[in-house]
């Protein structure tokens, strides 16, 4: 061995026993890897844990997340991998990766071939009947706000696979037949009912072939950032006309190259060492129109991760007076303090907002509002008491029916689970996903019964 390769040896084991230790107390920091992990902390040092083997077992697990140079170590290994054998572990993640180098999330792929609504029913009849359950209290919902001087509203949202379908990787798995889609059968029965909503998909393929940016990005799974810009520019004037009000407006500047985040975010969890070479993202500065006379509303929004793009990268929250996210209606998000969507008096939520919309992707659709609608509507109609009356009153017949009792009995046993908390249960479910079934004032076209919560929110708004 030569003086040289010694030297730079000696080098190279220098820098890692120093870095090392500084790394470890976080002197040293490197870019964080993408993804998500479970974090495994280290079991109590016990003689049991010892001898079963528990404690080595978790500090091995701890070590593979908290070893030294982990970060760059692991992009070094992807990089590598990419490199040499076009491997990614992507593919263990539910990415696909076609060949024309187009990224797409495996339900996004399932979409297109053959639908994801076998995730969420037996077969398209029952499929078709949650749907219109779903759309009629989307309805009711909608008529009933609009005398208190709330507009909802539904945005249908495009996944990549409908407008980038030529893209996509040969289907080697996914064979049944599509038979409903929730994107197409929301369009036709939202428009047959009468229900507000935007068909972002239908505007896109229009405009596909002639506008000079990406829809979707190449490696990301999200709208382009660019294309969410135009779409909320169309939100605002939508509803100015809806409401009959004023909104601040806002421009968007000269596009420029530039991948802002999400408009990579597939990519990102490849955790390479550098970017891959791909069609160029765009960006561009938006910046709100003064207008003293315009109103500043209350904007809610349920839905899925597609509505982070508006969020964070178009001022909105300028034009807004408050724009509380209800993120799949569970957190809420800009609205101190950090809670829960159950934390919420959701009557008057939502009777103290303008605007309430509903914002989903295809994939995401399947599950529509996420319990938004068959939490509210009732509560719009009825008082908590009656409703825990209805259900109390349905744990007394179901215990009369004994064909129901006894499924429910062979339930209990399968899951190992008191036969009186399963019926409970049952009550609770039925009542909640068949209201219409349980709950008389909704069988009404437009329901005229409210609740006292309705009623005791007038009173206080008249005082004021």
């Amino acid at each position: 061995m030569n003086t040289r390769t010694k030297r730079i040896l000696f080098i190279l084991t220098a820098v890692v026993v120093i870095a090392l230790p500084l790394q470890q107390l976080h002197i040293i920091k490197f870019r964080s890897l993408k993804g998500v992990v479970a974090e495994q902390p280290i079991p109590t040092l016990t003689y049991e844990h010892w001898k079963n083997q528990r404690f080595q077992q978790g500090v091995e697990r701890h070590l593979q997340n908290h070893y030294g140079f982990r970060e760059p170590l692991t992009r070094l290994y992807n990089q590598t991998q990419w490199d040499l054998f076009h491997y990614s572990n992507l593919k263990n993640k539910g990415i696909y990766i076609s060949d024309d180098q187009w990224y797409y999330e495996a339900m996004s792929v399932e979409e297109y071939y053959q639908g994801n609504a076998h995730r969420y029913s037996k077969d398209a009849i029952d499929m078709a009947k949650q749907f219109d359950t779903e759309a009629l209290m989307l309805y009711q919902i909608q008529h009933i706000l609009e005398a208190y001087g709330t507009h909802l509203f539904v945005l249908l949202l495009p996944g990549k696979e409908a407008i980038y379908p030529e893209h996509l990787p040969e289907n080697t798995k996914y064979f049944r037949e599509k038979e409903i889609t929730a994107y197409d059968y929301y369009g036709k029965k939202f428009s047959e009912m009468g229900v507000n909503y935007i068909d972002v998909g239908q505007w896109f393929l229009q405009m596909k072939d002639t506008a000079d940016f990406p829809l979707f990005p190449q490696t990301g799974t999200h709208w382009s950032n660019l294309a969410a810009m135009y779409v909320a520019d169309s939100l605002v004037r939508y509803m100015e006309a809806l409401g009959h009000v004023n909104l601040l407006n806002f421009s968007i500047g000269e596009k420029y190259v530039q991948t802002v985040d999400p408009d990579n975010d597939l990519e990102q969890l490849m955790n390479l060492i550098r970017p891959l070479k791909t069609a160029p993202n765009y960006f561009a500065k938006t910046e709100v129109i003064e207008d003293p006379t315009a109103k500043r509303p209350v904007l809610i929004t349920i839905g899925d991760s597609f509505y982070w793009n508006i969020l964070n990268h178009t001022p909105f929250k300028e034009i807004f007076g408050a724009t509380p996210y209800w993120y799949y209606n569970s957190t809420v998000y800009f609205e101190e303090p950090y809670h829960n969507t159950s934390e919420l008096d959701l009557v008057k939520e939502v009777l103290d907002a303008d605007f309430v919309m509903l914002a989903y992707s295809t994939t995401q659709l399947y599950k529509m509002s996420n319990g938004f609608s068959t939490r509210l509507l009732p509560r719009l109609c009825y008082d908590d008491e009656e409703l825990r009356q209805i259900k109390t009153d349905l744990v007394e017949n179901i215990k009369q029916n004994k064909a129901w009792l006894a499924a429910l009995q062979r339930r209990a046993e399968e899951y190992q689970i008191p036969l009186d908390t399963t019926v409970v249960h049952e009550a609770e479910y039925v009542v909640t996903h068949s209201p219409h079934i349980f709950l008389p004032a909704l069988k009404d076209s437009i329901p005229t019964r409210r609740s006292s919560a309705v009623m005791q929110y007038l009173k206080e708004q008249q005082k004021e």
